[in-house]
């Protein structure tokens, strides 16, 4: 039986073993009104920043030159061994990593994702400071109801 008492707590502890199931991260990005999707692989801290790799030549990451606020939807893990619906929606502020953060935040990309490396020349490191995460977890929470996590 799911409950919607569910505390905080044990939300936030199984939202990090979900993000941990999962890889990929469907982003959006918008600039003149003009919407966009694109898929990216991530990785994550126990703040539950976001962190993803990518080529400052694609069309989110010049979205996201000009506009920072983006929203995010993991969900390819999105259900669990009996069944039960999970999944993550996101929206936040991003930013390419700075020279002073990033060996700390390459580091945990690169422990998540060892291929990393092989794309350095080219990618730029990015990372979503989130300012809500709302998870649906059937099982925890009922059928399609979605808690606010952070």
């Amino acid at each position: 039986m799911a409950s919607q008492n569910v505390s905080k707590t044990q939300a936030k502890k199984r939202l990090l073993r979900f993000l941990g199931k999962n890889r990929l991260m469907a982003l959006a990005t918008s600039n003149q009104n003009k919407p966009w999707s694109a898929t990216v692989f991530f990785a994550f801290d126990r703040k539950y920043n976001l962190i993803f790799f990518s080529r400052q030549d694609t069309k989110h990451c010049k979205h996201i030159r000009i506009n920072p606020n983006v929203s995010a939807a993991i969900n390819h893990e999105w259900r669990d061994t009996q069944g039960n619906i999970r999944g993550l929606q996101i929206t936040g502020r991003v930013s390419r990593v700075s020279h002073k953060d990033f060996r700390k935040q390459y580091a945990v990309f690169e422990k998540r994702f060892p291929w990393a490396e092989s794309f350095a020349n080219d990618h730029v490191l990015y990372l979503i400071r989130p300012r809500e995460i709302w998870y649906i977890d059937e099982k925890l929470f009922g059928h399609f109801y979605r808690v606010r996590v952070v």
